[in-house]
């Protein structure tokens, strides 16, 4: 390896550290997510076995079920996060937003040939003295890892709104059977 490919690499590699950082703390907030969401059902289950046994309504009993039904969906959306995607085939990407080389939201906008380009633009590198061949198959780790961790915080965020939505239903239900 070149002294030119060398510096670029560990410029990779520096920003491979970066992204599969934030891969593993958004691996950590889902995993947190998914143990509240365990808890909530656990507790949501034994507060309504006294109130069903007192309100024996067959429609109470009906909302109350649909709603422990709409929570496991959401406990196995949030499971989803922690399915491995291992698939190492690139999508072909497009985009011609201003990309921050460093931001892994960035980053899995683009296909690896085009992020080392870019990367390789915005150091000002000479491209003549690099080998581009182990550089390629670095920028790709990049940027799977990059989807991955995109797709992580994506996932995190979805289930926070389903979990304000359902707790909001929660709610709701319970104040029902207390006025009722």
């Amino acid at each position: 390896m070149t002294d030119e490919t060398e510096k670029i690499y560990k410029i990779l590699q520096d920003i491979m550290k970066n992204v599969w950082e934030q891969q593993k703390y958004a691996e950590v907030k889902n995993g947190v997510l998914l143990t509240l969401n365990i808890a909530i059902l656990a507790i949501i289950t034994r507060i309504s076995k006294a109130s069903i046994t007192i309100n024996n309504d067959i429609y109470t009993q009906w909302i109350f079920y649909t709603l422990i039904a709409l929570l496991i969906i959401h406990i196995v959306c949030i499971m989803q996060s922690f399915f491995p995607k291992d698939r190492n085939k690139e999508d072909i990407k497009w985009t011609n937003d201003d990309i921050n080389i460093f931001f892994f939201g960035d980053i899995q906008k683009l296909n690896s040939s085009r992020y080392l380009k870019l990367l390789l633009e915005k150091i000002g590198a000479d491209k003549v003295g690099i080998s581009q061949v182990a550089l390629l198959d670095l920028a790709n780790q990049i940027v799977k890892l990059s989807e991955i961790a995109q797709s992580k915080y994506t996932s995190f965020k979805f289930a926070i709104y389903r979990m304000y939505g359902l707790l909001f239903m929660f709610f709701i239900y319970f104040t029902y059977l207390y006025f009722k």
